[in-house]
């Protein structure tokens, strides 16, 4: 069911998919869905919705660098202390998809919507449980680390239309 521009850009939507074996769970930030996402859009917030911890918060493995980078551009009089509350309210919800065995990603809102670019935050680390997610399986053919700072939207887009 295809959504406005206007619905799409105005709402931070989380959708998911699995590629070789891996979880990929996005945050849009306002940005674009993939066409074959926004057809099963319900279905995947279900599966989001209900997944189960399969990976220990302590065991949750950073992108430390770009975390560095994203907030080293914070007002420079703010202390670190606020520094670190800001990050770690914003990094809250991917180390929980982390935990639910996804590699987590966010949309840089400082990139155009026509040039979206995503960062992976999160990712999980010892898995304590084997488990299986019914996501649209999508066949990108590389290691989900090789979408930082790419347009995933536009990848998938054209996996899925050529």
């Amino acid at each position: 069911m295809a959504r406005s521009k206007v619905f799409l850009r105005t709402r931070d939507i989380d959708w998911a998919f699995t590629s070789g074996g891996h979880y990929i769970h996005v945050s849009s930030a306002g940005g674009d869905l993939p066409a074959v996402i926004e057809d099963r859009l319900f279905e995947v917030w279900h599966v989001l919705k209900n997944a189960e911890i399969v990976c220990e918060s302590q065991d949750v493995i950073f992108n430390e660098q770009y975390l560095r980078e994203k907030f080293a551009k914070m007002v420079d009089n703010m202390s670190s202390q606020e520094r670190n509350f800001r990050m770690e309210w914003y990094v809250h919800s991917f180390r929980a998809m982390a935990m639910r065995g996804f590699y987590s990603f966010d949309r840089d809102v400082s990139t155009t919507f026509e040039e979206s670019k995503y960062h992976w935050i999160a990712k999980p680390g010892r898995l304590i449980r084997e488990f299986h997610y019914e996501l649209p399986e999508i066949t990108l053919g590389f290691d989900p680390e090789w979408l930082e700072g790419r347009d995933i939207v536009a990848i998938i887009n054209n996996v899925t239309n050529g």
